[in-house]
């Protein structure tokens, strides 16, 4: 009975935040998704959990950084759990069962565009909540002036 609801808990689990990030900089890149529906990522080749990145209006700067972090930490239920130049990790929790989302901001190395990746913890499928959420970030960032719209380009 046990090892079947240990076996039970990790189909239904999914991965955290990125494995290894370090200390400190951003010279690193964002997980990829799990075989799970319940994962979107602009660091993704599979085109099911695949996003367009964050395409920032002007490079990134500490005064657009401090937008950014904003607008996250203000989004319902967010968390956040680490936040430095350049990267950030918040946890998202539902509004009723209070399950766990994982939410990264990474920017990329030409400082012009922001990887974003977004994660269910607990579930086989995310009913498009991951995907919703990194597209309502984006459409904020934008109404804030920090982002272009991918018709901008």
């Amino acid at each position: 009975m046990r090892f079947t609801l240990l076996l039970l808990s990790l189909l239904f689990t999914g991965c955290a935040s990125t494995f290894n990030v370090p200390d400190s900089g951003t010279d690193f890149t964002l997980d990829g998704c799990t075989p799970l529906l319940n994962c979107a990522s602009s660091t993704s080749s599979v085109f099911l959990y695949q996003v367009d990145p964050v395409q920032l209006a002007e490079p990134l700067d500490e005064s657009n950084w401090e937008t950014i972090k904003t607008t996250v930490t203000d989004m319902p239920g967010a968390s956040l759990n680490e936040a430095r130049f350049g990267y950030l990790d918040v946890t998202f929790y539902t509004v009723v069962f209070h399950f766990p989302d994982f939410f990264e901001v990474l920017v990329r190395e030409d400082q012009q565009s922001l990887d974003v990746r977004s994660q269910s913890l607990i579930g086989l499928y995310d009913l498009g909540v991951n995907r919703r959420r990194i597209e309502i970030f984006r459409q904020h960032l934008i109404d804030k002036g920090i982002a272009v719209s991918g018709d901008a380009e």
